[in-house]
């Protein structure tokens, strides 16, 4: 009966001392810090990568961010009904060329390559006029998808691997206190 009561204190001291850092503190880095000196890890280390961690959300959050706002403003599409609108607004059409890479000359001139950098050319059904149209290639928006399945498996496996070795590492840290102790009793 002694025994167990000194085990669950002990069991309880341990859990306390891992979860310390619900406590409130000043500062709410600070748990974060110590657990990882805990580990093994210096305090200039884990601030450097906390600090690349923020920064690196931050470029991810611009490039997201500034990819919207980009294509708000380079937006061929006008308001149905306004003077000056393509006809493929306000009436059916029909597709004469189908989606293809705009050139160095459509690109310039032609407010429907700047957005996407492909145009099609469209027929209005009524009023017979011809126009240019922004379109997504598929064969681009394959590709592209693709490739971020390739980037986004590469990460995963090199993550495990990661993950693997500081398993690797912590295992082999948490057997020798274990032989340090049986050593030392």
């Amino acid at each position: 009966m002694h025994d167990i009561e000194r085990s669950s204190f002990s069991t309880f001291s341990k859990l306390q001392q891992h979860l310390w850092f619900i406590q409130p503190r000043n500062n709410r880095w600070n748990w974060v810090v110590v657990q990882t000196q805990r580990m093994g890890v210096s305090r200039a280390a884990v601030w450097a990568r906390l600090s690349a961690s923020l920064l690196l959300l931050a470029v991810m959050a611009d490039r997201v961010f500034g990819a919207a706002l980009l294509e708000q403003q380079n937006s061929t599409e006008l308001v149905p009904g306004v003077p000056g609108s393509p006809c493929w607004q306000m009436e059916a059409f029909m597709v004469q060329v189908e989606c293809s890479p705009c050139n160095a000359i459509q690109t310039k001139w032609q407010n429907a390559c700047r957005s996407t950098g492909y145009v099609e050319q469209v027929v209005c059904v009524n009023s017979k006029k011809t126009d240019f149209k922004s379109c997504h290639s598929a064969v681009r928006e394959e590709s592209v998808f693709w490739r971020f399945e390739a980037v986004m498996m590469s990460l995963t496996v090199l993550f495990v691997l990661v993950v693997v070795k500081r398993h690797r590492v912590l295992d082999r840290r948490a057997s020798e206190r274990v032989r340090k102790q049986l050593e030392s009793s």
